[in-house]
C-alpha cells in the first residue's frame, strides 16, 4: 500500500510496482488505516509523513499500538523528502519504522525493498505458523491457543458477542500409555486430533494443551451450540475402536464447557480455563464420557432461590396478565419492566435445564432491565 496525499507521487509508484506487486492507494492515514484494518493481504506500507487528517507519524503509531499482532508487526517504510531532517528520521524510528526511501525514488530500491520486506515477512510468517502447532498432531500448542484465547474474549468482550471454551480429556488414556507404550499412545492421539478437526466448524480453533489433553475455541457458540459441536466430536471418537493384541480399546472423551457473560470485562482467559477445567473435573467425577457446563456457585445459589426471586418483586402477574388480555394500553411500561424482573429468574433457569439456546436473550435481558 502506498500512502501519500500526492496523487503524482502515489502514480509514480504504481507504475513501478504494478507488474510484480498489487497495489492499493490512499490519501492520507486515515484511509490508509481503514483499509488495514480490513485488508490483511497487505504485507508491506510506503508512507510518507506530511498528510492531511492522519499523518504518517499518527499513522505509524497505530499500526505499532494494533491489538492484531499480525498487524502491529506491518512493515513500514517512510517515503521521506529533502525537508525531512535527520531529527525526523531519527523520531520515526524510534516510533517503529521499519525503512526509509527518498523521494523521489528510482524504480530499482522501490522494488527491491517491497520485495525484501514482503519476503521477509512471508518468511516469518511461515516460522511463526510452524512454531504455533503441535507436530503431532497439527493442532495449536497450548501457548498459541492461549493467544488466541485472550484475542478472543477481547473481541467478545468489546462487540458483546458470545463464545465458548471447551477442555477434552481421552478417559483412561495414562493406562493405554502405560501398557501399550509411546507409538501406540501417539497414534491414538494423531487419530483422535484428526476427528476433532473433521468435526469442528470452520471457524472454531482447536488446540492440544498436554499429553491427552485437548481444547476449542468456538466463536458463537452459546453453551447449547458448545454442547452440539462437542457431542458431535464425541460421537466420531466413540465409534473409533483400536485392537491392540487381544484388547480393544474404545475411546471416550470427558468434556468441560465454559462461557463467558456477553460483554463481561472482568473475567480473563485463564479464569475461563479454570472454569473449564472444573466442569470436566466434574463430568471425569460422574464417570467419564460426561459433557458437563460449568456453573459459577452464585447461579447455584440463584437457581434454589428462584422462588424467592419472583417473590421479592411487588407486581402481581395475574392481574397483569389479565389486564393484558383486555387492555394492553392499560399497563405502564413500568408495570412491564417489573414483571419482566420478576420472571427472568424462571427465564434462566429454564434455560440452563431445557438447554433452550437462549443464552444472548437472558444476557441481554439482563442488561436491560436493570
Amino acid at each position: 500500500m502506498v500512502v501519500d496525499d500526492s496523487r503524482v507521487i502515489r502514480l509514480a509508484a504504481v507504475k513501478i510496482l504494478q507488474k510484480e506487486f498489487d497495489v492499493i492507494e490512499a490519501e492520507d492515514g486515515e484511509e490508509a488505516w481503514d483499509e488495514l484494518q480490513r485488508n490483511t493481504n497487505i504485507s508491506v506500507v510506503f508512507s510518507d509523513l506530511g498528510m492531511p487528517n492522519m499523518d504518517g507519524f499518527e499513522l505509524l503509531e497505530k499500526v505499532r499500538n494494533a491489538e492484531d499482532p499480525v498487524l502491529a508487526r506491518m512493515p513500514v517504510i517512510i517515503i521521506t523528502g529533502a525537508e525531512e531532517s535527520d531529527g525526523t528520521k531519527e523520531e520515526v524510528l524510534q516510533q517503529g519504522a521499519t525503512d526509509f526511501i527518498s523521494k523521489p525514488f528510482d524504480s530499482v530500491s522501490l522494488k527491491s525493498r517491497a520485495a525484501a520486506h514482503i519476503n521477509y515477512r512471508n518468511e516469518v510468517q511461515t516460522l511463526e505458523k510452524a512454531a504455533a502447532l503441535d507436530k503431532l498432531t497439527g493442532l495449536l500448542t497450548e501457548a498459541s491457543f492461549r493467544q488466541q484465547g485472550d484475542q478472543s474474549l477481547a473481541y467478545a468482550s468489546r462487540h458483546e458477542t458470545v463464545f465458548s471454551l471447551v477442555r477434552f480429556d481421552i478417559d483412561h488414556f495414562s493406562e493405554v500409555f502405560v501398557k501399550h507404550g509411546k507409538n501406540i499412545a501417539e497414534q491414538i492421539l494423531a487419530k483422535v486430533a484428526s476427528l476433532i478437526t473433521e468435526g469442528k466448524r470452520g471457524e472454531d480453533i482447536a488446540a492440544r494443551l498436554g499429553v491427552a489433553r485437548f481444547a476449542l475455541l468456538l466463536p458463537g457458540s452459546d453453551p447449547q451450540g458448545a454442547e452440539q459441536v462437542v457431542s458431535r466430536i464425541c460421537q466420531r471418537v466413540s465409534r473409533l475402536k483400536l485392537k491392540m493384541g487381544k484388547d480393544v480399546f474404545s475411546i471416550n472423551f470427558s468434556s468441560g464447557i465454559t462461557t463467558p457473560v456477553a460483554g463481561d470485562e472482568s473475567t480473563d482467559f485463564n479464569a475461563l480455563l479454570v472454569q473449564a477445567e472444573n466442569a470436566l473435573k466434574q463430568a471425569v467425577a460422574e464417570g467419564g464420557g460426561k459433557i458437563v457446563c460449568y456453573q459459577s456457585a452464585e447461579a447455584e445459589v440463584s437457581d434454589k432461590s428462584i422462588a424467592e426471586q419472583v417473590q421479592s418483586v411487588g407486581i402481581n402477574m395475574e392481574e397483569i396478565l389479565i389486564k393484558l388480555s383486555e387492555n394492553e394500553a392499560a399497563i405502564s411500561d413500568e408495570q412491564l419492566n417489573l414483571a419482566m424482573q420478576k420472571i427472568l429468574p424462571l427465564i434462566c433457569s429454564a434455560d440452563k435445564r431445557l438447554r433452550l439456546g437462549l443464552s444472548k436473550v437472558v444476557a441481554h435481558l439482563e442488561k436491560r432491565l436493570k
